[in-house]
């Protein structure tokens, strides 16, 4: 069983455990404080809004170290990298584009040495990596509106029938290209076309780009923002829309007329990286020492309903939440985990599957 794998199935008695969060509370260590500030992208929408309530604002509290946000745009700020300017110190890169930016020198080692012994010990390994350290786990999932098609009657729950207009007519709402990966743009057109979860990997790219082509007429918005799943639903611009669990719980939650399926669920995760030859790489150090605790990760999930990456934090999680976050055991039996190492692996050409699968998505799309 692999490191991964171990992780999404760790003992459900950890899951199930329900603590106060003033049972774990810690105090801040003094390497962890400083002035100045660490300047952050950020994608908008209720992810930063959980951000912000979970990481942002406690650290500048807690360690005198402002956050400044910026707009989230991944090329202008690999573009900045390369010219040695840059544009900000931190990014939330999708698991599978981590090694792009590491073959182009545009990332940090992240110096582990501001972390806690306890954090670092209850970071699975595969998500405290060389060069980033675990964001959240979350699902891409399939997102409908229950005006179209109600939860107690016909709805879509899985990829064969986001694919299938005739069963399933309506305007589909799918990832652009630059979010492909987090998206599962292309894993979900394989599944679509009828092969099984375990042959997803490795992805056929003539296939799924095939399928995409034929259902491109049908397509009423490319998503760009994470935000983008649940208002393409709102606003009527789509009947069902690949998304983003925690986005979609949150306009749920919020009364908006949407529901979604964790059929083929995509169980992915983000990391956070610092830019290579970031001016406030310290500062950007401490952000990560900090926010990786287990209360502030405790204080994330329950903001946003996305799986922490501090197994400690679950014991702080209301029981019901916590079987209910990406990676539950009960849930992941019904979920295929995205293979990074497949997306990040080079060809001949020296160039990524990502890389590869990016310049033919912006063909397509460009048609």
């Amino acid at each position: 069983m692999s490191a991964t794998t171990r992780y999404f199935t760790f003992n459900a008695a950890l899951l199930l455990a329900a603590l106060p969060f003033a049972a774990q509370s810690q105090d801040i260590p003094d390497n962890l404080k400083g002035t100045g500030e660490v300047v952050i992208e950020s994608s908008g929408g209720t992810l930063e809004a959980a951000e912000k309530k979970a990481f942002f604002d406690p650290f500048t509290r807690d360690t005198g170290i402002k956050v400044v946000l910026v707009a989230e745009d991944h090329a202008k700020l690999l573009a900045s990298v390369q010219l040695g300017q840059p544009a900000n110190d931190i990014a939330d890169l999708a698991g599978g584009q981590l090694a792009s930016w590491i073959a182009k020198n545009g990332a940090e080692k992240i110096d582990y040495s501001y972390f806690a012994k306890e954090t670092l010990a209850s970071i699975p390994e595969p998500l405290r990596t060389e060069f980033g350290i675990g964001n959240f786990t979350y699902s891409a999932v399939i997102g409908y509106n229950t005006k179209k098609f109600p939860e107690d009657g016909k709805h879509p729950k899985n990829w064969l029938d986001f694919y299938n207009v005739k069963e399933f007519p309506g305007k589909r709402a799918l990832s652009k290209c630059e979010k492909m990966v987090e998206g599962g743009l292309l894993e979900g057109a394989l599944m679509g076309d009828g092969v099984p979860v375990d042959q997803v990997y490795p992805i056929d790219m003539d296939r799924a780009f095939a399928k995409i082509k034929a259902l491109m007429p049908d397509v009423g918005r490319w998503l760009v923002a994470g935000a983008d799943g649940p208002q393409s639903l709102i606003d009527g611009e789509a009947d069902m829309a690949s998304s983003y669990n925690g986005r979609m719980a949150a306009a749920k939650e919020q009364g908006a007329p949407v529901a979604f399926s964790w059929e083929q669920s995509l169980l992915q995760y983000d990391y956070w990286v610092v830019m290579k030859g970031s001016p406030n790489k310290e500062n950007a150090f401490k952000f990560l020492a900090y926010i990786s605790r287990p209360g502030p990760q405790a204080v994330f999930a329950e903001a946003i309903q996305y799986g922490p990456v501090n197994e400690d934090a679950f014991k702080l999680l209301p029981k019901q939440l916590a079987e209910n976050l990406p990676g539950a055991p009960d849930l992941v039996k019904k979920q295929v985990f995205q293979n990074y190492p497949w997306w990040g692996k080079t060809g001949s050409d020296g160039r990524t599957n990502y890389e590869v699968a990016m310049e033919r998505c912006v063909a397509l799309l460009s048609q």
